[in-house]
């Protein structure tokens, strides 16, 4: 006896869930197949009497992650403890990620930066570069590591591989054709030309940064990977300000106070040991406390409010740096 394809797929998802979760719950099972295979021949080459394991693994991510955010997640308690971590752990790689467009201002992350500096200030872990291959649906890929490697931890390694794994089951890394439509549906073009689309995942430690280009030929994507505690580490290591002296020693401050302190003290000696100072903070109160600093030393008040400061795109009056 013949069966049908229809028949064939509810075999093999069947057979699909008794492998994956080690038992057979019929409850479970049942709903689970139902599900799965709708999301099968919605999204596969069903109708044209075709599909294959990828498709029935692809489509079960996707059902376990809708139950995860829905009321029917609770189809889990009907199973014990062990069953319920087993399938928590299965899905572990498939944590719902958000992917937001970017916006033209944040373009520059999805390309390489030339300053080193830059590198370190971002945290740049590295890129992988992607492509689909002549067919559109393969999936090539080389890593380029940054900062010499330092970042490309083993926590590191395993988030990515999820991120990567979630954008290629049913995101723009699926296949040309698939990121395509992606980038049309979504919008994010990062390129006056619109031919470049660039698309944001933020985790708790780490920015990717996806740049796609849906035209066969060229390499289809690069996703730039940012470590988010070393940007804050790099942050708080910024100098606010720097001085020096005639004979030629200098000394940088990360602490603001210190940097008043230090100007403080060594102005109104500036004509015989050579003291000058630069402030490099954007920020417009210890800008304004230094020329402040500065107004007093001449038995003057500044006449520039802190809104003053806060408006302008300049760094006030320096000594030396006029």
């Amino acid at each position: 006896m013949t069966i049908s394809l229809s028949e064939q797929l509810e075999s093999d998802i069947k057979a699909y869930l008794h492998k994956t979760f080690g038992t057979y719950f019929s409850s479970l099972d049942e709903r689970f197949a139902a599900d799965i295979k709708e999301d099968v021949i919605n999204a596969s080459d069903f109708h044209h009497g075709y599909y294959n394991d990828d498709d029935i693994s692809i489509a079960f991510q996707r059902v376990t992650l809708g139950r995860m955010g829905h009321p029917d997640w609770q189809i889990y308690h009907s199973c014990t403890d062990t069953e319920v971590n087993t399938m928590k752990q299965n899905v572990k790689v498939n944590t719902p990620i958000h992917i937001r467009p970017a916006s033209l201002e944040e373009a520059g992350l999805f390309y390489s930066e030339l300053d080193e500096t830059a590198d370190e200030r971002l945290g740049t872990v590295g890129h992988v570069r992607m492509d689909f291959g002549s067919s559109g649906k393969g999936f090539y890929h080389t890593w380029w590591p940054h900062n010499d490697d330092q970042f490309n931890t083993e926590e590191f390694k395993g988030e990515l591989q999820e991120v990567v794994d979630v954008l290629r089951a049913d995101g723009p890394l699926k296949d040309l054709a698939s990121m395509r439509s992606y980038c049309y549906r979504n919008g994010g073009e990062i390129t006056e030309d619109g031919r470049c689309y660039g698309y944001v995942v933020d985790t708790e430690h780490y920015r990717y940064c996806l740049r796609c280009t849906p035209s066969p030929g060229d390499y289809q994507g690069y996703l730039y990977c940012y470590d988010l505690r070393q940007q804050q580490m790099a942050q708080q290591a910024k100098p606010v300000g720097r001085v020096t002296f005639a004979d030629g020693s200098r000394m940088d401050y990360t602490d603001a106070q210190e940097y008043l302190r230090c100007i403080q003290k060594e102005l109104p000696q500036h004509s015989v040991t050579g003291f000058r100072y630069e402030t490099l903070t954007d920020d417009p109160v210890v800008r304004k406390q230094v020329d402040d600093i500065l107004f007093d030393l001449y038995g003057e008040e500044n006449p520039q409010s802190l809104t003053d400061y806060e408006n302008s795109s300049g760094q006030g009056m320096k000594m030396g740096g006029m």
